[in-house]
């Protein structure tokens, strides 16, 4: 049995990007042995997938703040790793030091970003033979890491497939029955009905999420990325007001106070649960959501991974980059000229402030809200489907 270790160690949103390279490498590789190796603060998102064989979850410090405290560490990690004997692995980074680090646990077949182009290199006899996608800023980070998965499965001799379009990519989270049924308890408590389709697997209820958060990991802490939360509150008001559903803020420990400063008093109405529920439990509340409005950060592609319709707000971002495939995926942006400026790290924008984020208002958000209503993206109230819709 051949034995393939798939590298993707931080940023949780990108390692949800990459799940349908990963269903790529379990379709074109059946009878492989596929483990992935991760960190603490990633690994929520692997539970449950059944393309992977085993999660490897390790210390979040060893690869993001090594110093003495993680020098015996990593060597253990090597020394298991090398006892695994691994026939390849798949990095989806470019960073050196994780294609280093890789090369230490000898495994001699390696396929990552880089920058040559699905060409063999040969730097060192104890190297191997390793090959590389361009990894490209003007296309979608989903679709670079399938076809670094493609060029894996076809190197190890795995099942040709026509190459997909974008939209035919799709994100992958494997809520569990045990969560989703805290879930459902956790609405019923705040007065939130859940109803369950006689003709779909959907159940959801009236109700949005809105993360005013994120943009804070391990490896990063900027909040470039955020709306204001006051304008976040605008458009919390106005979404129950319009369409008179309840709002739920979520979001981790480094949210809270922005979700503080979006529900303000008890007398708006907002539900603040941020800090509330893990990451697992977030996502089978947003799964039971109408739809999610979330700035660019991991849980903008969670939400799309458990297929609920999405409203990305981009600003330094790139919107052809990042916004979730398919049809039940809609941004709000300026669409500035300067914009996007934010690939890996961002470099300070050109003006005083970051106008992009700024000057966009809350009509343009309502603006794109209306239309994935319209167009059938957001789930409809249940009381529009009574035939179909048991309470």
């Amino acid at each position: 049995m051949m034995k393939l270790l798939i590298v993707k160690l931080h940023a949780l949103g990108d390692l949800v990007i990459a799940t349908p390279a990963i269903r790529r490498l379990r379709t074109g590789l059946k009878y492989a042995q596929i483990d992935l190796l991760t960190t603490k603060w990633s690994a929520p998102a692997m539970e449950g997938n059944p393309n992977l064989d085993r999660l490897i979850v390790v210390d979040d410090a060893i690869f993001f703040n090594p110093g003495i405290g993680t020098f015996i560490p990593t060597v253990r990690l090597i020394g298991k790793l090398r006892r695994e004997k691994y026939d390849a692995a798949v990095i989806f980074h470019q960073h050196r030091f994780i294609k280093m680090f890789v090369r230490m646990t000898g495994i001699s077949r390696r396929f990552s970003f880089g920058e040559e182009n699905n060409k063999s290199v040969r730097r060192h006899p104890s190297a191997g033979r390793q090959r590389s996608v361009r990894l490209d800023e003007s296309r979608h980070s989903a679709l670079t890491a399938w076809e670094l998965a493609d060029l894996t499965v076809r190197e190890l001799g795995g099942d040709p497939v026509e190459p997909p379009l974008l939209e035919e990519l799709r994100y992958e989270w494997f809520v569990q029955t045990g969560e989703a049924e805290r879930a459902e308890k956790i609405l019923n408590d705040v007065g939130i009905t859940v109803c369950h389709s006689e003709r779909s697997e959907e159940s959801y209820g009236d109700f949005a999420v809105i993360l005013p958060g994120g943009g804070v990991n391990p490896s990063v802490k900027d909040t470039v990325r955020r709306w204001s939360s006051e304008k976040f509150r605008q458009l919390a008001m106005r979404i129950m007001d319009e369409f008179d559903l309840r709002i739920i803020l979520l979001g981790g420990g480094s949210d809270i106070v922005a979700a503080q400063e979006v529900s303000g008093d008890d007398t708006t109405g907002i539900i603040n649960h941020c800090g509330k529920h893990n990451l697992r439990l977030s996502a089978a509340i947003m799964k039971k959501s109408r739809f999610v409005v979330s700035n660019d950060t991991g849980p903008l592609h969670i939400a799309a991974a458990v297929n609920v319709p999405v409203v990305g707000i981009f600003g330094p971002t790139g919107i052809r980059l990042k916004l979730p495939p398919g049809e039940r995926s809609y941004a709000a942006s300026l669409k500035l000229p300067c914009s996007p400026c934010y690939f890996g790290v961002f470099k300070a924008c050109i003006f005083d402030s970051i106008r992009c984020l700024e000057e966009l208002d809350v009509e343009t958000v309502m603006t794109v809200v209306r239309h994935s209503i319209r167009s059938g993206g957001a789930r409809k109230r249940g009381s529009e489907e009574t035939r179909e819709l048991i309470t």
